[in-house]
């Protein structure tokens, strides 16, 4: 970007210049703890070598050799995070989600997930009671056979089975995430556990019974309301979907998020459980489990040192903030990179009172294609519905990670100003 002169946008220097800063703290941090690490690895030589007492010797020897390791291990995993960091300001897909892009809805939905291993499948059953794995083909069970699971206020284990989800029964699906923990938005604003649900490819709920709510929630499956098939099973997803009446709900709404409390139970700050359950049952790949990890563990170096954390966002840089683009369903953008958004966003992080999230950044400087606008959702602390004064947008495929969530799956879509947008045309071999 050249001024009118045809000398350097002073801006763009700024930018640069935060962009090496942040770079510079994560380096640095890489620097002291390989330093450190050395340290202790000699410090282990010399304890070796010492006279005296040789259980004290080699017990404290043993002690550095450990620290030592430990400090090797986290300065090669905070280059993995300096290389996430480089990524996030080139405008690159995220480590993360590159990663675990075989975990997609779109790799799921061309089968691409391999059949889950026996000990696998038993160490999920045995120590974290799922039943099913990510990939599983499964069947959902008609009508009957589910209401009868249910009690007089249409609830199995306080989740509400709703209407929106009747069109699905008899149809068959593969599991997209095994549900262990979820963030209770409407009463406690905590992550909980909850118990034998799942996700199935591709099945949101489109609102029709509530009011017209525009939220697209993954619908949550309890898993009495399954059937497994066997693989290779002959698939039956060209079934119609279920006819049914249909009577639209009156306020106050109540769907599965609003009553997630009744329906879940306090979760751990953190737990082996809550940690290792993700990868056993298949939510995540090892790779970006270690990814996701090592930066865990080198952020909390980081805050302890008062450095840089991931991911950085660029901040304002005295440019004009950009010109909202009205954009429609089916229309290609370029979500713009993260200093273009600061321009944007008041001392909150916000821009007209929608909250620009940590996650977020992962898909700056990225093109996706424009799923839709939403102007009306539940709110679900108040079971009502609720206008919104500027229409959010959502992209396809461009939904929560889970990451900073403690690996939650409730993948909810990420909504964006226009402001945060620029039209684009298509991808090349996209239309």
């Amino acid at each position: 970007m050249l001024a009118a002169s045809g000398t350097p946008d002073p801006g763009v220097h700024d930018v640069v210049a935060r962009d090496a800063g942040v770079i510079a703290s994560m380096n640095k941090s890489v620097a002291l703890l390989a330093a450190a690490s050395m340290v202790c690895g000699l410090a282990a030589a010399v304890a070796w070598g010492l006279g005296g007492i040789p259980a004290l010797s080699m017990g404290l020897a043993a002690s550095l050799v450990l620290s030592a390791v430990a400090l090797a291990l986290l300065a090669i995993g905070g280059l993995e995070v300096v290389r996430r960091q480089r990524r996030l300001q080139a405008g690159e897909a995220d480590l993360f989600l590159v990663r675990n892009a075989v975990r997609s809805e779109a790799a799921l939905r061309r089968s691409a997930v391999p059949q889950a291993r026996p000990l696998r499948r038993w160490l999920a059953r045995s120590a974290f009671g799922h039943r099913h794995l990510v990939g599983d083909r499964v069947r959902v069970k008609s009508i009957e056979a589910i209401r009868a699971t249910l009690d007089a206020n249409h609830c199995l284990d306080g989740l509400p089975f709703m209407e929106e989800m009747a069109a699905f029964c008899g149809r068959t699906a593969r599991v997209f995430r095994v549900v262990d923990k979820i963030y209770d938005y409407g009463r406690s604003r905590m992550m909980r556990r909850l118990d034998g649900c799942v996700l199935l490819v591709g099945l949101r709920c489109d609102g029709s019974d509530h009011g017209g709510c525009e939220a697209a929630c993954y619908l949550i499956w309890k898993t009495q309301w399954l059937d497994a098939l066997e693989p290779g099973a002959a698939a039956d997803d060209g079934l119609a979907p279920l006819a049914r009446p249909r009577a639209m709900r009156q306020p106050p709404y109540h769907c599965q998020y609003t009553e997630l409390s009744a329906a879940s139970r306090p979760a751990a700050a953190s737990s082996i459980h809550g940690t290792l359950g993700p990868l056993v049952v298949g939510n995540i790949t090892a790779a970006a489990f270690g990814t996701a990890l090592v930066t865990r563990a080198f952020n909390a170096f980081q805050s302890w040192r008062g450095g840089v954390c991931y991911p950085s966002a660029g901040a304002a840089d005295g440019q004009p903030a950009p010109v909202s683009e009205p954009v429609q369903a089916g229309e290609w953008v370029r979500i713009r990179l993260s200093h273009e958004i600061a321009r944007t966003l008041d001392k909150n992080s916000k821009h007209r009172g929608l909250w620009f999230d940590a996650d977020m950044l992962k898909f700056c400087g990225q093109t996706f294609r424009v799923r839709g606008r939403v102007q009306q959702i539940i709110d679900v602390s108040r079971n009502a519905m609720v206008s919104m004064k500027t229409p959010c947008i959502t992209l396809d495929d461009v939904h929560y990670s889970g990451e900073f969530q403690g690996f939650g799956e409730q993948h909810d879509y990420l909504y964006w100003r226009e402001a945060w947008l620029q039209r684009v045309g298509p991808p090349p071999g996209r239309d």
